[in-house]
């Protein structure tokens, strides 16, 4: 099994917010917690990640891998307020999607705020290594 992690605009910039609430958070911290975690549920779970602010770099990743995956973890930071374009790609995709917005420490929206709200089987907000883990646990469970 296929599980694609996209994470939009400056989420590589994640240990600066944290620093301001005095934690250590980064994405590779994040994305290795997701790492181990997936690999406790089984073996034959194949994670692949991709953090860009480009929006036609996600809409790519997404198309490539839409016949490969299984499902989408989605973290759109700022594009939850206008990205359209990924909207229609995930749409298209038909891959089942669960949507991460980070608390507020770390500036993420409010779940009625994101434009994709709609498209997504559902929308986790939490501390960033919680919101990651929990997220691929619904995905999971969409999918079972």
């Amino acid at each position: 099994m296929e599980i694609l992690i996209l994470q939009g605009p400056n989420i590589n910039l994640i240990g600066v917010e944290s620093s301001k609430v005095g934690e250590r958070v980064t994405l590779d911290k994040i994305n290795k917690g997701l790492r181990i975690h997936s690999h406790g549920v089984g073996s034959a779970i194949q994670l692949r990640f991709l953090q860009t602010h480009k929006a036609e770099k996600a809409i790519s990743f997404i198309q490539r891998n839409r016949k490969k995956a299984q499902g989408i973890i989605f973290a759109p930071a700022a594009w939850g307020l206008y990205e359209y374009s990924i909207l229609d790609t995930l749409k298209l995709s038909e891959l089942p999607c669960v949507q991460v917005l980070l608390d507020e420490n770390y500036g993420s929206l409010d779940e009625s705020d994101s434009i994709y709200t709609t498209v997504c089987k559902e929308t986790i907000t939490a501390h960033p290594f919680k919101a990651f883990i929990d997220a691929f646990d619904v995905l999971l469970k969409h999918l079972s």
